[in-house]
């Protein structure tokens, strides 16, 4: 299905393209820098530009034409060139949530601290269609339009780790080793470390959500690698990323 492929890209790359892209996938250029201090925005505000590439989050890769990119809660946004790549200009500095839409594809809500996380670039991602489908079909679910996902990637991990998005929502699956989607609130770790936790039918109304996240017993202890009462938005059509991170007991 290639249902796998896109989540993988996530956890290992962290979606920084300095560290993930090639020649063959269109990586953010040169011009890509936000700088070091950023500039002082509206009332004395430090913002930065930010800039990246917005890619197909299945097995190609490829970069996306046309793509929406915005500031969640600013009406800061940009739409991607023929490469797929955007620049956004003065962007608040700190903990910004990043949203990226395209038409036939399930968009991207996806955390960064800027400028410290995106002055090499920064690479977002959509999720075809048909890709969110094959995962319902495959589930035997609903996944509808209306509702948000929210997606919790896990590095370092053993399997067993679990997490709570505190709200209401279909039972959370995982992949298993064939990359098969599997039910069940306890994680499945590749021989990389990386699995994850995906919660569908998750309700915008129910957002902004917090998430916390438990190692598995008696050998991870796991956090979010994100400040501490991070409120994560939930969009109706989109998939909310979530980092968590473990370290050895």
């Amino acid at each position: 299905m290639g249902v796998r492929i896109w989540l993988l890209t996530i956890a290992a790359c962290g979606l920084v393209v300095a560290a993930c892209s090639s020649d063959d996938n269109g990586g953010a250029g040169s011009g890509g820098s936000a700088g070091t201090g950023g500039s002082a925005g509206t009332g004395g505000e430090a913002t930065s530009t930010v800039a990246g590439v917005v890619y197909d989050g299945d097995e190609d890769g490829d970069p996306v034409a046309g793509a929406m990119v915005s500031v969640v809660g600013t009406q800061l946004s940009e739409t991607t060139n023929a490469t797929g790549q955007f620049t956004l200009e003065n962007v608040p500095n700190g903990a910004t949530f990043f949203l990226s839409e395209a038409s036939g594809y399930w968009s991207s809500v996806d955390y960064l601290d800027v400028p410290d996380e995106t002055q090499s670039g920064v690479g977002l991602i959509v999720l075809p269609d048909a890709e969110v489908n094959a995962i319902a079909t495959a589930l035997s679910r609903t996944i509808s339009t209306n509702d948000g996902i929210v997606l919790v990637t896990f590095e370092d991990a053993v399997g067993g780790e679990t997490a709570s998005i505190g709200v209401s929502s279909d039972p959370p699956f995982t992949f298993n080793s064939s990359d098969e989607p599997v039910v069940q609130d306890e994680l499945i770790a590749d021989v990389e470390g990386f699995g994850d936790l995906i919660y569908t039918s998750v309700s915008p109304d129910d957002g902004p959500i917090t998430v916390t996240v438990t190692g598995a017993p008696g050998m991870t202890s796991c956090f979010v690698d994100e400040i501490q009462g991070t409120m994560y938005p939930i969009v109706a059509k989109a998939i909310t990323i979530v980092y968590a991170y473990c370290v050895p007991q």
